[in-house]
């Protein structure tokens, strides 16, 4: 079995628990802290689907090393807990909140080689690779089908609320 094959198998174990967001952190914690996906995973920047299903989503999600002028993020939500567990580099979670027609600013995150983060399902956040020099990588599991879920997103300069737009996001 490979090591993606193990953690697809302990993530989908998580759904049965009573607390399925912790089980899937601490399966997360463990290929994170083992670094057992790091053989078969790739630094081409992008995000690839490790596994889709009604009930859960794994991705692997590299984020190009940050050019000085980049534009900021995108907010956005998800709408199931997630977990984010960083491999290589780093990832900045900015987290927001809604404020009348809007959202503002409500903390952030910043994670390291080894930092496994945990996300409830209201939250919104936006997510940037803060190293001009390597790519930031990622495993990020979602408690339902990420991809078939409409979601929303928030965009400057005005951050109204609007559908998701994969492309607009990623650029691709």
């Amino acid at each position: 079995m490979s090591a993606t094959d193990e953690l697809v198998t302990q993530c989908l174990e998580a759904l049965k628990a009573e607390r399925p967001a912790i089980a899937a952190k601490e399966a997360v914690e463990r290929a994170v802290r083992d670094r057992l996906l790091a053989a078969e995973l790739s630094h081409e920047p992008g995000i690839r689907a490790l596994y889709r299903g009604e009930d859960l989503t794994i991705g692997h999600v590299v984020i190009p090393q940050r050019p000085a002028a980049a534009p900021n993020p995108v907010a956005h939500n998800h709408l199931m807990w997630a977990v984010i567990g960083i491999m290589h580099g780093g990832e900045d979670n900015a987290f927001f909140r809604r404020a009348r027609d809007t959202i503002e600013p409500s903390g952030g995150r910043v994670l390291g080689e080894g930092d496994v983060l945990a996300l409830g399902s209201d939250t919104i956040h936006a997510v940037k690779n803060p190293s001009s020099e390597r790519v930031s990588s990622a495993l990020h599991v979602y408690g339902g089908d990420l991809l078939g879920t409409a979601r929303r997103m928030w965009c400057e300069p005005d951050l109204r609320e609007e559908p998701y737009d994969y492309a607009r996001v990623t650029g691709v």
